[in-house]
This record gives C-alpha cells, sequence and structure tokens, in this order.
C-alpha cells in the first residue's frame, strides 16, 4: 500500500453510474432513408442537366444546319422578278426548274510533282513540259518512289482539289484520279507502265 493520505479520489462507489456521451445501443438511432432519395434525386438532376447542357444543343445544331430535302428558301420565293413585281409562288402543279451548280474550276497555281514510274527515261521531263504548257505550276520532277502503279494516275491531296487533278488529268491524257492525303505536293501526276500521253 501507499503511504499517502486518503482523499476523495480513494473512495468508488460500487455501482457507478455513467456520465458523458456514453448510451445504451437501444438510444441509438438508425440513418434516415430520406437521405438515401436526396442522394439519388441529386444524381438523376446531374444527369438530366448534363443531358441538356452538352447532347441536346449537338443534336440540334446538326439538325439545324441541314435543311429539309426538297425545301426551297424564302428568299428565292418572294425575290422581285425583272418587271418590278414579288414573282409568283409556284403551285404544286408545277415542278420548279433545278438551279444548275457551279461546276468547280481547276486551280493552275497548285503546286504540281511529275513522277516517272517507267523505264522510259526522260518521260517525267517530257510530260512535265506538257504540264507548264497547259498551264500548270510544275515543282518537282522525279523517279516514282512510292507503291507500285498499274498504270498512270493523278493524285489530289484534299478533296476541295478534285476538279484541278481531273483537269491535270485531262490535259496530260491519264484517265485515273484517286486522293491520297499524305502526299507532299497538292497534286502529283504518275506516269505508269503503257502512258501514251
Amino acid at each position: 500500500m501507499s503511504n499517502f493520505p486518503r482523499d476523495e479520489f480513494d473512495d468508488v462507489t460500487e455501482t457507478p453510474r455513467r456520465q458523458g456521451v456514453h448510451r445504451a445501443k437501444d438510444s441509438v438511432q438508425p440513418p434516415r432513408r430520406g437521405v438515401a432519395w436526396v442522394i439519388v434525386a441529386a444524381a438523376i438532376a446531374v444527369v438530366v442537366v448534363a443531358a441538356v447542357l452538352f447532347i441536346v444543343p449537338k443534336y440540334l445544331s446538326s439538325t439545324a444546319a441541314s435543311p429539309a430535302p426538297g425545301s426551297q428558301t424564302s428568299s428565292s420565293a418572294s425575290a422581285p422578278s425583272a418587271s418590278g413585281s414579288p414573282s409568283a409562288t409556284p403551285s404544286a402543279s408545277t415542278t420548279p426548274t433545278p438551279t444548275p451548280t457551279p461546276t468547280p474550276t481547276a486551280d493552275h497555281t497548285l503546286q504540281v510533282g511529275v513522277y516517272n514510274a517507267t523505264t522510259t527515261s526522260g518521260l517525267g521531263n517530257r510530260v512535265a513540259t506538257a504540264a507548264r504548257n497547259a498551264g500548270w505550276t510544275v515543282a518537282a520532277i522525279g523517279n516514282w518512289g512510292g507503291s507500285q502503279v498499274a498504270s498512270s494516275v493523278v493524285f489530289y491531296r484534299d478533296a476541295s482539289q478534285k476538279a484541278s487533278a481531273q483537269a491535270l488529268a485531262a490535259d496530260l491524257g491519264i484517265a485515273n484520279v484517286q486522293q491520297a492525303q499524305q502526299l507532299g505536293y497538292p497534286l502529283a501526276a504518275v506516269l505508269g507502265p503503257g502512258y501514251a500521253g
């Protein structure tokens, strides 16, 4: 035993009562079920807002950009005629005259590469001279280093250059025109076996 005198802390009751935040198991309340419904409702709201902000505008812009087939613009129906009076709206029994689409023109300022894929010496120089005489800008003449071609072909890099490629092919007597996006020049005339030019 200790040699200290007894004080109030030495007296311990036999049945101490609990103090503080200790609670019996029965007094703990289960979590509320309403919280789960609030979380589910918030998740649905987030999905709906995301759909409205991201998906719907893309859908609307794609449908608004393309007019319905067979529809006419309102400006063409109300344009005044040569006499100054408004033109009559075509009735259902008359068929509108189709507007001719403008034919794309060839751009002779595009750089052209002329490549010889045959064993005929000097063929590239001869065809390059013919292309220059037709008004084309020949930027390169050489031997073809690409994949083997079965016949002569004019390659174009971009879809907007297709009309120019067709015009170049017509000037050089080449029937085959193809797109090849990896070209170094906008147009390339590859002279294949049997080129008669």
